[in-house]
């Protein structure tokens, strides 16, 4: 078995080195990886880094390669460059300024003896900030490898937010990536959230394991947590997806599931573009794409007879959308959700 290992490069130069070095510990004789790095035009001392670790590896399962970017296209793009790239029989992501635990590959290969077939894995993670571990984990309460092979339980488990929704720390079968042209969204902040919509989507089987994986960098620096910087491209992306996912309903063997779950899924993503709109605006061109998600939310409801989906969704508009400033009322929207899609 080969395992492509996917890592972007841009502006990680303090921790790019302890990246590399936890991909290289991994030892197994039961598979080998291939490293592809890509350099998104970097403009610190990253790839030099990197560079310096290829040279002192002395090993011999492990393939690098390096891909550069001419300029700098994000990290959907690098990620991109990667999949094309990539030969493995599964695609691993890990982003560049995280870290794997040294027995990572090894035990996720040691399931494919009951699971030969399974077409995602997904292990546990810790979240960290400068070197010490949070009380977050991925999944805190798996004592016990879970599998799921019932592609209608697999997409419920999505939709209901049951299931990791981040690329990195999820072995996938690179046949699944060819097959439904299984890309990241250019451009997209959060591009997880569809990537995995679309994984999920498509997935046979999906196995969730206990054992801590990945250890997940919390930086401050990071775009995601200094939303003043682009607060219009973070509403846009939220848009987006909502819009994205929207106009792609889980569908099994041509029929459309799930009507209930898809719907609050999307109001859940489109609540965090209201948030943030509210707190920074946007641009003209995004407040229009928000007002047809809006409608669209509404009128699905509506002609699907669907009242109390109908009366929750009317907190996207004045009014009701005073609702939100409520901590009372958000501190219990999982609640209402859940309320909702009982009654719907």
């Amino acid at each position: 078995m080969t395992i492509s290992v996917i890592i972007p490069v841009y502006k990680v130069e303090k921790y790019i080195r302890r990246c590399l070095e936890s991909v290289i510990s991994q030892i197994c004789d039961k598979f080998s990886i291939e490293c592809l790095i890509i350099d998104d035009s970097t403009p610190d001392e990253s790839m030099t880094i990197v560079q310096d670790v290829i040279n002192g590896y002395q090993g011999t399962s492990i393939t690098f390669k390096v891909i550069h970017h001419e300029k700098n296209m994000g990290l959907s793009m690098a990620r991109n460059t990667g999949i094309k790239a990539a030969t493995g029989d599964f695609i691993y992501f890990i982003d560049s300024d995280d870290q794997i635990m040294e027995n990572t590959f090894k035990n996720f290969v040691s399931y494919f003896v009951n699971y030969p077939s399974v077409d995602v894995i997904v292990g546990n993670s810790w979240w960290v900030e400068d070197r010490y571990l949070s009380s977050d984990m991925v999944n805190p309460n798996l004592s016990a490898s879970t599998f799921v092979d019932d592609k209608h339980k697999i997409i419920e488990m999505m939709l209901t937010r049951r299931i990791d929704r981040h690329a990195w720390n999820k072995l996938v079968r690179r046949s699944l990536f060819i097959e439904n042209d299984l890309f990241f969204d250019a451009g997209l902040l959060y591009e997880d959230v569809t990537w995995t919509y679309k994984l999920y989507c498509c997935a046979s089987s999906v196995l969730v394991v206990p054992g801590l994986t990945y250890m997940y960098e919390y930086n401050p620096s990071s775009i995601i947590h200094t939303p003043g910087e682009r607060s219009n491209q973070m509403v846009w992306s939220f848009v987006f997806i909502s819009d994205i996912v929207l106009k792609n309903p889980p569908v099994i063997n041509g029929k459309r599931i799930l009507f209930t779950a898809h719907h609050l899924f999307v109001f859940y993503w489109f609540l965090q573009a209201l948030d943030l709109y509210e707190k920074y605006g946007a641009k003209q061109d995004t407040v229009r794409k928000m007002s047809s998600v809006k409608k669209t939310l509404m009128k699905d409801a509506v002609c699907h007879l669907r009242p109390f989906m109908a009366l929750y969704f009317l907190i996207m508009f004045p009014p009701f959308n005073m609702l939100m400033k409520s901590r009372l009322f958000r501190s219990n929207l999982d609640r209402i959700s859940r309320v909702v899609k009982k009654l719907s």
